[in-house]
């Protein structure tokens, strides 16, 4: 997940929400809960790649 504009806040698993800047890349494990939300004011714009897909 890579943040290009805003601020991110995302809560992994059980974890508190983490603020993140533009330009920040994360690396999320396979299986992982997320719960990703805008508090701040500004528009948040991100990329998502999951790679490999899942298998069904």
């Amino acid at each position: 997940m890579t943040v290009l504009r805003g601020r991110l806040s995302i809560g992994l698993n059980d974890q508190n929400h983490h603020v993140y800047e533009a330009g920040t890349l994360l690396k999320i494990p396979f299986q992982t809960k997320m719960n990703v939300t805008n508090l701040h004011p500004e528009t948040l714009e991100l990329i998502v790649v999951k790679a490999p897909a899942p298998k069904s």
